[in-house]
């Protein structure tokens, strides 16, 4: 059987949405810090002689106003980068000397551009590409709409593709760092898969082994247990109990040697042994041959149609008979009276297993861990069906009710 687990999809606002907690980081304010100072080093040029100490200082302040609003920049890239564009047209109407001054405006006036620069590349960067495309070409429009008056067409197309290169070289910038952020959270979601995978392919194997090592390991107990008493008194039941030690000895064995022959293989080979048959309720008799042996008084009460049953499911039916029977073998032991009630429905079968415990348990393990049931009913729930126990009167009973596939 091969085993499909399920696919976590990577929660996505746009191309690279990221879940960001609202801690500012070191790398927030190393950013804050680094636009602010490639920012002062255009201020200061543009702005020597051209505004007045008082004005130098309040236009100082304005600008670091705007490179702190950097710090969020990835918890609300669209309304940081439209509030950046506001704050540098506001910055050119009322702080550029000479704006209403038409004959002695500067060519070139001065802006603030590093946080636009930044705020575009957090949009490119957190946001679709349709709406970082956008964001891009707003960002070049407004500065030229704002700054336009008394200049040329050519004075224009000059500053428009100055504005190009800059604004579109950290929309691109966003833009790559985008799609690595995506790279690597499906790198890291394939890890968890794999790690998920893995982790539920060991809990089946150690499963398996549980079953298949308990119960030989219980049966051979009993019976080891049951022929050194009669050794000298009854040389042939002896013999018999040996003969049922070598042959479940034997057949743990084989089971043994497939699960470990599936561990050791990969791709197409081991989807080729997964398929081959697995034990089902129709290897039972198997099952009960060495526990009556052992002294255990086991019957098997069938109501309705039989029908065949998914491998899976008809492999868990066959492990909760197999760990009940072992359980009760292991803590009841022989002179115990067991009852395996199979009830067949249309689309589901239902398992009733218990026993009076009557019986007296020679296994030097009895007590146990409990662990093979916890074990047995994930195996049970995997197979889309659902199993409970506990004691009943003196004894003990299990319920299982499987569906016909899983």
């Amino acid at each position: 059987m091969v085993r499909k687990y399920p696919v976590t999809k990577v929660a996505r606002h746009g191309p690279a949405a990221v879940h960001r907690s609202f801690v500012f980081t070191r790398a927030d304010f190393v950013v804050v810090v680094l636009a602010f100072s490639i920012e002062l080093a255009s201020f200061f040029p543009a702005t020597a002689g051209s505004l007045s100490g008082v004005l130098t200082g309040v236009a100082l302040v304005y600008v670091a106003c705007g490179s702190v609003a950097l710090l969020w920049r990835h918890r609300a890239p669209m309304m940081v980068f439209a509030g950046l564009l506001l704050h540098q047209a506001l910055f050119e109407i009322f702080l550029t000397p000479n704006y209403f001054n038409f004959s002695e405006i500067f060519r070139v006036p001065y802006m603030p551009v590093m946080a636009v620069l930044v705020a575009l590349s957090a949009v490119a960067s957190d946001r679709s590409m349709r709406h970082s495309l956008a964001a891009c070409v707003i960002a070049i429009a407004v500065p030229v709409l704002v700054s336009s008056r008394g200049r040329t067409f050519s004075d224009d197309l000059w500053f428009i593709g100055t504005g190009a290169v800059w604004l579109g070289g950290a929309w691109a910038f966003g833009r790559f760092i985008a799609r690595n952020r995506l790279r690597i959270s499906s790198l890291e979601e394939e890890q968890r898969r794999a790690e998920a995978a893995i982790a539920e392919e060991r809990a089946h194997v150690a499963a398996e082994l549980h079953d298949i090592v308990s119960h030989a390991v219980t049966v051979m107990t009993l019976h080891a247990a049951g022929g050194r008493k009669v050794i000298d008194s009854d040389p042939q039941r002896a013999a018999q109990a040996l003969d049922v030690i070598e042959s479940v000895g034997t057949e743990a064995t084989q089971e043994l040697a497939r699960l470990l022959k599936l561990l050791k293989l990969h791709g197409e080979k081991a989807n080729e042994e997964q398929q081959s048959p697995l034990p089902t309720l129709r290897d039972l008799e198997w099952l009960l041959k060495p526990v009556r042996s052992a002294g255990v008084h086991v019957d098997v009460k069938e109501t309705g149609q039989a029908w065949k049953l998914d491998a899976s499911v008809g492999h868990a039916a066959y492990r909760v008979v197999q760990e009940s029977l072992t359980n009760i073998a292991k803590h009841a032991g022989p002179g115990t009276n067991a009852l395996i009630e199979l009830q067949w429905e249309p689309d589901s079968l239902t398992l009733n297993i218990s026993d009076d415990g009557s019986g007296k348990s020679e296994s030097p393990s009895a007590g146990g861990t409990g662990y093979g049931l916890i074990g047995l009913k994930a195996r049970v729930e995997i197979a889309g069906g659902s199993i409970k126990w506990g004691p009943r009167d003196s004894g003990f009973f299990l319920n299982a009710h499987l569906p016909s596939s899983p």
